[in-house]
């Protein structure tokens, strides 16, 4: 849709309101920049009806045209909000784990436990996960997943449904003997076959482990990682009064 079709002056009217919520969500869906002919198939509106209502939001600031007109993203008033409930609703492991990444240079990411399996609390947006479709499938093949059968013995399948492999009773007491040994679980390429993961344990008022957070680096370099171990157990101390990973 080009610059003229945008023309006019008209302000959103208030029966537009949901059409416009749910056409600045179909944007901020889209990075690339979403046209006006996707956002109206994507709403199920009529085009002149969006096209209406887009005019009105970017004129307003909740929208910008890319440059080259091609479509719409997000405005500065949009951007704003964000940041203002950002700020806000920061969830109260961020300093910690943000200090982590930025101490060891290397991925970090906070996990919580739940009966049946992993939740990924924080993954860092820099350098996420490789692989998580496999690492929430099959606890043999991640250090977190390890971590979790030290803490959950005799959890087998169906008890544990989040898990589509189930873990062969040799490899649980091998990763329980290699975690009583150094206190942390570790996994060299067995999601990417160049990066290694090692995961230290969060533990509750109890002394449950309910999470853990983990440092994931290539395999060159993950023999000089182990250094970090220290600056994530001191994370996983602090982390440990502060949020409610057993509530999960």
């Amino acid at each position: 849709m080009s610059g003229a079709g945008l023309a006019g002056d008209s302000r959103l009217p208030e029966k537009g309101l949901g059409l416009a919520l749910e056409i600045l969500e179909q944007v901020a869906r889209d990075d690339r920049g979403a046209s006006a002919a996707e956002i109206a198939r994507a709403v199920g509106a009529p085009r002149a009806t969006v096209y209406r209502v887009v005019n009105s939001l970017v004129r307003d600031e909740y929208l910008v045209r890319r440059p080259d007109f091609s479509g719409f993203l997000l405005g500065t008033r949009v951007l704003e909000l964000a940041a203002i409930v950002g700020a806000r609703t920061r969830p109260a492991h961020a300093d910690v784990v943000d200090r982590l990444r930025s101490e060891t240079g290397e991925a970090v990411h906070l996990f919580a436990f739940h009966r049946s399996g992993l939740l990924v609390i924080d993954e860092d947006p820099a350098r996420p996960l490789s692989d998580p479709d496999a690492l929430l499938a099959d606890p043999t093949r991640s250090a977190i997943g390890h971590l979790w059968l030290v803490a959950h013995p005799d959890r087998r399948l169906p008890q544990a449904p989040c898990w589509r492999i189930d873990a062969a009773s040799g490899d649980v007491r091998a990763i329980r003997e290699a975690y009583a040994v150094r206190g942390y679980t570790e996994q060299v390429a067995l999601l990417n076959s160049d990066r290694g993961c090692l995961a230290v344990p969060i533990h509750d008022d109890a002394a449950r482990p309910v999470g853990a957070v983990t440092l994931s680096t290539s395999i060159s370099r993950l023999s000089v990682a182990a250094r970090h171990v220290g600056a994530l157990r001191g994370a996983a101390h602090a982390l440990a009064p502060i949020g409610a990973l057993s509530d999960w």
